[in-house]
């Protein structure tokens, strides 16, 4: 956060208005205090891991989501269907108390959701979205594949 503030003060302009200021401070504090819990209940390094992979994915979803769209542009609506990917995940955790077997499921269930939505909007844009087809595909593996290692990580924790 640090370097936008530093770039909106030297150079007069970062592209960033005071919500988005407010927006990132309010991810960034809540993803740090959901790792600070996880990071107190975690029995092992795996269950840390998964907590961090799952993290970083919801993470990275809502600033790319948020700044350039994950298919299309940042403006296409339909990108809001990805944040239901990290509801799955929210809900799932929650209803799973923090058990790693359980919490598998739950990120196993967010994946599920994070690829249905992006094969169904890849589908429906046929390659006539505002994004590069090629890059939307791979950008869209990367997060999905975050979901994937965290809930390998959460179960890995519970075998240990």
């Amino acid at each position: 956060m640090l370097l936008p503030i530093a770039v909106q003060l030297t150079h007069g302009h970062f592209g960033w208005s005071f919500g988005d200021f407010v927006g990132i401070t309010i991810i960034l504090l809540s993803g740090s205090a959901i790792f600070d819990v996880a990071a107190r209940r975690s029995p092992n390094f795996a269950y840390l891991a998964g907590a961090g992979a799952a993290l970083a994915a919801a993470f990275g979803l809502v600033v790319v989501n948020g700044a350039v769209g994950l298919v299309g542009s940042e403006d296409e609506a339909h990108n809001a269907y990805f944040f239901t990917a990290i509801l799955v995940a929210i809900f799932g955790s929650i209803m799973a108390w923090g058990q790693a077997t359980h919490m598998a499921k739950a990120m196993l269930a967010a994946a599920s959701v994070h690829m249905a939505v992006s094969m169904a909007l890849l589908i429906e844009a046929n390659g006539t979205s505002d994004g590069n087809p090629q890059m939307e595909v791979i950008g869209l593996s990367v997060f999905a594949m975050l979901w994937l290692a965290s809930a390998w990580l959460f179960r890995r924790a519970s075998n240990q």
